[in-house]
């Protein structure tokens, strides 16, 4: 049995198009999405449009919950969550329902595998190549002897732990590698084990790019869209340390992080996003 892979699409269409383009000659028997269709990209509604149709085994990712505005104690609303509401706003009433309906797991006790957006802790908790088998142990339940599919950190991951494995297929379109190309994994049910094998695709980015600009996202979404313009172009990750700096200066003003985000100097590497809207 030959499974893909494939999570953390972020709105990023032609990522999506190459990776499935490229699952067509790997012989899969079947495809399973792992979550966070959209957000931070430009192309939400066909992105989720095109899992819809391919009708697949598809979970629901921490950004499925900010698109809804269903998480405990982040106001989505608020103004930094600009590529939040502008995604919000391409979505029509049967794709918003069909995120709001996804599953939280998808499991095939056969071969003994279970797959969830992060971690069997929750959508918000992944696993990372460095982490430790303590840090791992806090993100698992009860369950051992079992093949963990999951996504959440845009990092591949293949590892052993205490006597389970864990497969991280990277993000289809925000990798965060080190290296752009659209991530996915096969995984091989052979011998009673589950083998993986990643993938990485190259793709058009520059018509991501453009579509930035075109489709209005980094003008609604302003430095968070630029953020994430970079992962895609880069697969880096300067997200974490901008919100790491800001909250930090915010706390040191004494003003709230929206005040913050006007006066906190954005990245260098994104300026030239900014300058223009």
């Amino acid at each position: 049995m030959r499974i893909a892979l494939i999570s953390d699409i972020h709105g990023n269409l032609p990522a999506l198009h190459a990776v499935l383009n490229d699952i067509q000659k790997q012989g899969v028997d079947q495809i399973i999405c792992l979550g966070d269709l959209a957000n931070g990209g430009p192309f939400p509604a066909e992105c989720i449009a095109t899992v819809k149709s391919l009708g697949i085994p598809t979970l629901q990712g921490n950004h499925e919950l900010y698109i809804l505005n269903q998480v405990p104690d982040v106001d989505a609303n608020d103004p930094s969550w600009g590529t939040v509401h502008w995604t919000r706003t391409q979505l029509d009433g049967e794709l918003t329902a069909f995120i709001d309906a996804l599953p939280l797991t998808y499991e095939m006790p056969e071969q003994e595998a279970v797959c969830y957006h992060a971690s069997p802790l929750n959508q918000f908790r992944g696993f990372m190549p460095a982490h430790t088998d303590d840090e791992i142990a806090t993100r698992m339940t009860d369950q051992d002897n079992i093949t963990l599919f999951v996504g959440h950190t845009h990092c591949p991951l293949y590892r052993r732990w205490s006597n389970s494995w864990i497969i991280n297929c990277g993000s289809v379109g925000m990798p965060l590698d080190g290296s752009p190309h659209a991530k996915y994994a096969i995984a091989t049910y052979h011998e009673q084990r589950w083998q993986a094998e990643f993938r990485a695709v190259a793709y058009d980015i520059d018509s991501v790019m453009r579509a930035y600009d075109q489709s209005g996202l980094q003008r609604h979404g302003g430095i968070f869209a630029a953020l994430f313009r970079y992962q895609v172009l880069t697969g880096n990750n300067l997200l974490t340390a901008y919100l790491s700096g800001l909250r930090q200066y915010a706390a040191l003003q004494q003003i709230d992080t929206i005040t913050a985000i006007d006066r906190y100097p954005a990245p260098a590497a994104i300026q030239q996003w900014l300058n223009h809207h």
